[in-house]
Order: structure tokens, then sequence, then C-alpha cells
């Protein structure tokens, strides 16, 4: 079968160059993003690759396709999606690990030394050196609730400031075979939590933790993890970092433990409603920091890069028939088949 490439993504001229040495002969076609329900022209409906953010409307007509490689780490959009039975879904988890997981150091670091404080101190012109602007992050503890790409990236960051890592997976934790890394270590090199826990033992998990980032995808199976019992179970003192996806937290419970001091804070870059009006109740939740789907997204400093490096790589992978990295088990999407 001759190969028909069709492109809906933000071009990177040197990855763009790649994709077409790789291809040789085989058609590229570029176009425009497109949104939800929007459909391919009809001259692309005979594409056998397609990197995209989503899946088209009327993709059961894309009887050729057997590839869709997504430009994000989330597929949750594919929910109900028409997907013709065969054809593989990768994801674009590994392209935005590093912020994300900066993002997650600088939170535990802004609610260690109180920052928030500190900046308020300062516009008030306040000479204040209490000794809670200067506790350490190291000998402190952090849990991951899913131990993927970003929950390991996020762990050897917090591992290099001295916290131990504590996990709370569905499998025993392991290295990411099949994953994509930016930065090719090999596979032996991750970080081993100090502590594993299955689900079986979550109170426990909780009840030991100075952090919780939530690391865990969207899924019906995801929806509300981080329930009442769950931040109920974590220490007065801990803060929940949620990099992950809003409703992975249940609203109210984390409203109630926030408003009533049963957590110490909350950091949130990803949101029940998005993008939040200004009159939202999430803007007033006490000791919590919002910033607006930005710790690892589009305007990151190596996204588009790292992005169609992935793209290529894959591309090389499906050219000579060998497995895709960030291949998503289908009994995940969700189709509606």
């Amino acid at each position: 079968m001759s190969e028909h490439i069709v492109v809906a993504q933000p071009v990177d001229d040197a990855g763009l160059r790649r994709v077409r040495e790789l291809a040789g002969d085989a058609r590229v076609d570029v176009v425009a993003p497109y949104g939800p329900g929007e459909r391919l022209p009809a001259a692309l409906t005979t594409a056998t690759v397609l990197f995209a953010d989503q899946c088209p409307a009327g993709a059961e007509e894309l009887t050729r396709l057997r590839w869709l490689q997504l430009g994000s780490a989330g597929y949750a959009q594919l929910a109900g999606a028409q997907l013709r039975p065969g054809v593989a879904v990768a994801n674009a988890s590994g392209v935005n690990d590093i912020p994300i997981a900066e993002w997650c150091l600088l939170m535990m670091l802004t609610f260690r030394r109180r920052l928030p404080t500190i900046l308020a101190e300062q516009r008030s012109r306040r000479w204040n050196r209490a000794a809670a602007f200067q506790a350490e992050l190291r000998g402190l503890r952090v849990g991951f609730a899913g131990y993927g790409n970003v929950g390991q990236e996020s762990a050897r960051l917090a591992r290099a400031a001295g916290l131990e890592i504590w996990t709370l997976t569905r499998s025993a934790p392991g290295p990411r075979a099949g994953r994509y890394d930016p930065l090719d270590r090999p596979e032996p090199d991750w970080p081993v939590p100090n502590r594993a826990f299955g689900y079986d033992r979550r109170a426990e998990f909780y009840a030991g933790l100075d952090y919780l980032v939530v690391a865990v995808p969207a899924a019906s199976s995801t929806q509300g993890l981080i329930d009442a019992a769950a931040l109920a179970a974590l220490p007065p003192h801990a803060v929940l970092l949620n990099p992950a996806r809003a409703h992975v937290v249940d609203e109210r419970a984390l409203r109630d433990a926030l408003a009533t001091g049963a957590i110490a804070g909350a950091a949130l870059d990803t949101h029940y409603r998005s993008p939040l009006a200004a009159d939202d109740p999430v803007w007033d939740l006490p000791n919590t920091v919002i910033t607006p789907h930005i710790s690892g997204s589009t305007g990151s400093t190596h996204f588009v890069a790292r992005l169609w490096d992935l793209f290529g790589r894959n591309l090389a992978r499906h050219l000579a028939g060998r497995p895709l990295l960030n291949l998503i088990d289908p009994a995940d999407l969700e189709l509606g088949r």
C-alpha cells in the first residue's frame, strides 16, 4: 500500500524536512489544524497516516488509515470516535514531561517557601525573616498518583531536590518501555520509588505524604479518583498538585478540603471549566495557586520540535514495520464502536 501522510499540526521546518526524507516518494500533505467535529477535505480521505490533535468527523470513511499520531498526551478527545478497528493510536506522552516536572518542583518550592506571602510582604515593604520562609524541601515526601512519563520525570527532579518518592499505581511501577524520551535515556535509568502502593493500600499511601501529585490520564476509570476519602486521608499539612486533568479530583471534595483546612493548599494547572470565567469560584479557593494550563503546553520552549521528533521517530518505525512509540491500548480509547 502506498503511503499518504497527512499532517494537521503547526510546522517545525526541520521536522517536516525529516518527514519528507523518510517518506521518499510517498504523498505528504500539510493542512491547518482542525477542530472538534471538522472533517478532512475529500482529497485527504485516502490518508494512511494522520498527525493531528484529534480524530476528524467521519473517521469511519478513512478506510486506508492505519495510524493516528496525536499531538497531545491526553486522548479523552477520542471518546466516541468512529475509528475503524485496527487503526493504531499513539499519543504525545514525553513531549511535555520536562516542563511539567519543572512546574511540579516550582509549586512544591512555592508552598514550602511560602512564596505568595513573601511577595505580599515585599509589596507591603515589610522586612520579614520568619523561619517559615526558610524551610527546605529536602527530607519531605512526595507521592505520585500514577507513575507514567510525567510522574517519573517529576520524580527525577524531586529526588534531586532530596524528596522521598512514593507511588500509587494499579500495577507495579517500572521503566516505561516503548515510550518517547526526548533525552534518549536507557530504560534502566528510571526513578525507582522508595515505596510503591497498590490501590488496596490507598489510605496508607495518602496518609504519609507532604505533597500529592496527580499524574494519571483522564478516563472514565480515573474520574473522581481523588475523592473526599482520599483528601481526608492526607495529613493537614499536605499540598495537592494537579498538572494532569481536573476531573481526576472531585471538585466539591477539593473545595471543601481547602475551605475547612483539611489540606494545606493546592496548585491547579488544569481546570473544571476552561478558560476560567472571572466569577468562577475556583479563583477564590484559599491557599491555592492557579495557573492557566501552562505546566506543559504548546507554548513550551521545545514543544513543537519535540512533537515533530516523536512523529519522525514513529514514522521511521511505521515504514519499517516496527512497533510505534506511545501506543495506546485500544481498550483505553473508549471509542464509539
